[in-house]
């Protein structure tokens, strides 16, 4: 088969059940399937191989940290001004953290901490609410771990189906 008829089915499936299961059994914990669908991007970006799932998985939670620090700080500023500064402040500081090895995978940082910031901005939620199903960082961590846990899956699922040396040498 060949790799995107392969990639297709695959992460169609396991997209449609994971879909199924947030909206439907497991819709009291308020997982984010965007957050869910960028993680596995993020999983493949960073090179869709085993070994790429411990940075894109640590670059999304740390992202995801920033995003919730952010919200505390928006949550205090009187102006544009200040959220603006506060953002890019944040943005700063998390893009920093890819001085530490674990976490260079930048855009998957960048991934973390947006989905983290604007869900918390476009529900209101408050960045020190860390419950199911309300809160940003919690919510946030949970749908990205699962995220990554299905692009891992879906990279082994597809390698079995086109053979394993297609899937570490083709782009995802």
């Amino acid at each position: 088969m060949k790799l995107p008829v392969a990639l297709a089915l695959v992460i169609g499936l396991l997209g449609a059940v994971l879909t199924y299961l947030y909206v439907g059994p497991l819709a009291a914990l308020g997982l984010f399937v965007p957050a869910t669908f960028l993680g596995a991007a993020s999983y493949f970006a960073a090179g869709g191989t085993t070994a790429a799932l411990a940075p894109s998985l640590a670059s999304n939670i740390w992202g995801a940290v920033g995003g919730t620090v952010a919200l505390l700080l928006v949550a205090t500023a009187g102006s544009p001004l200040l959220v603006g500064l506060y953002v890019g402040l944040m943005t700063a500081v998390v893009v920093l953290g890819a001085v530490v090895p674990l976490l260079g995978f930048v855009p998957g940082t960048v991934i973390g901490f947006a989905t983290t910031a604007g869900f918390g901005l476009l529900t209101k939620a408050s960045a020190t609410d860390f419950s199911l199903p309300t809160g940003p960082f919690t919510v946030m961590l949970l749908s990205f771990v699962v995220g990554g846990l299905y692009g891992w899956v879906s990279s082994l699922l597809v390698g079995r189906l086109v053979g394993s040396a297609a899937t570490e040498s083709a782009p995802a």
